[in-house]
């Protein structure tokens, strides 16, 4: 693990490059629900500020229809540097011990300490090698777990599909970038209004309207 003044440059870097991440929900025991975009992993490439060489991010957000932040994902790596990290997002209010898991399919879970929280989300970093990475490229789903204030466990799953294809391929630059981040926004925007249908026509049939 990185002292804490790298650890939390790094977990900034994640935050700067997601697109923004709202307040999160106390989450509830069993599986949150994941709600990805069509192409979920995506990789964003720009000049680590410490060592000025390009710093690359493979990165999953799961958000609810309403665009509200559920958990996110991302392999870290630095040109010439051999050292990877998977650094994982969630929502703030859960257990700070023992930590959280992250698990690759039906694989030996993983444990990994959280390293700072901010308002909006509390970070973990875990060191891997090519090995992990490999089993990410090969595997058809990632699953974060961790305890709620009742001591109750909540996954996060997430896909692997495309990761492959997203780590492997060249990184977005800034406009590739804006236009993924305006897509989304998009597809959230018309999740939020199809929830807010649904919600309206239930209230309706509730009433009998």
């Amino acid at each position: 693990m990185a002292n804490p003044k790298q650890y939390l440059t790094r977990c900034l870097a994640v935050a700067a490059f997601a697109v923004g991440l709202p307040l999160g929900a106390s989450a509830q025991e069993g599986e949150a629900p994941a709600a990805s975009p069509e192409a979920p992993w995506a990789k964003l490439c720009n000049a680590d500020p410490a060592s000025g060489k390009e710093l690359c991010l493979t990165i999953q957000e799961i958000r609810a229809d309403t665009g509200q932040f559920i958990a996110s994902a991302t392999i870290r790596t630095i040109a010439g540097d051999p050292k990877k990290s998977l650094i994982t997002a969630v929502p703030p209010g859960m257990l700070l011990q023992p930590g959280l898991r992250v698990q690759i399919d039906d694989g030996q879970q993983v444990e990994v300490k959280y390293g700072i929280c901010f308002p909006n989300a509390c970070y973990a970093e875990l060191e891997v090698n090519d090995d992990f990475v490999a089993k990410l490229k090969a595997g058809g789903k990632l699953t974060i777990t961790t305890l709620n204030q009742q001591a109750k466990p909540v996954n996060f799953p997430m896909t692997l599909a495309g990761f492959t294809k997203a780590y492997d391929g060249k990184g977005m630059d800034q406009a590739a970038q804006q236009a993924r981040e305006s897509e989304l926004a998009d597809a959230l925007a018309r999740r939020a209004e199809n929830a807010r249908q649904k919600l309206i026509e239930q209230q309706q049939k509730e009433t009998g309207e």
